[in-house]
């Protein structure tokens, strides 16, 4: 079974409920095959400060479940994850956990393990560090 690369993405949105555009740019990338949705769970805090926790087996929104790559139980996200997605928001706000595979990368990977290697680090710049960099070397159009 080929599987991999896998990350964590935590997005917090300042509302109660994500965007349905964010949804569609979502599903977009997952019906061009770049990426699967292995494991998503969504976290929310209400008015009084309650954290509420939601995953497949709590009957998330249809256009949720319907990406996930499969719907048997999995155990890819922990507490921890769960604990800093609630961190990351406030009252009457959510947060979006999700576990992509990124399928892009499944001929590369493959071909560094055949070949001995091993991915040795992997890591995400995040956007606005990039936009910084690009600006600080007088790039102002991407």
């Amino acid at each position: 079974m080929k599987i991999g690369p896998l990350e964590v993405i935590i997005c917090a949105f300042p509302k109660p409920a994500i965007d349905a555009n964010v949804v569609k740019a979502f599903s977009e990338t997952v019906k061009s095959g770049a990426i699967a949705l292995a494991d998503l769970v969504l976290v929310s805090r209400d008015r009084a400060g309650v954290v509420h926790v939601r995953d497949l087996h709590d009957g998330l929104p249809a256009a949720w479940s319907a990406m996930i790559l499969d719907a048997r139980p999995m155990t890819l996200l922990s507490d921890a994850d769960i604990t800093i997605a609630a961190e990351t928001i406030g009252n009457s706000q959510m947060a979006l956990v999700a576990v992509v595979e990124h399928r892009w990368a499944h001929r590369l990977s493959e071909e560094v393990r055949r070949s001995g290697g091993q991915t040795a680090l992997q890591a995400r710049i995040p956007d606005e560090d990039a936009v910084l960099a690009l600006e600080a070397d007088g790039v102002t159009t991407i």
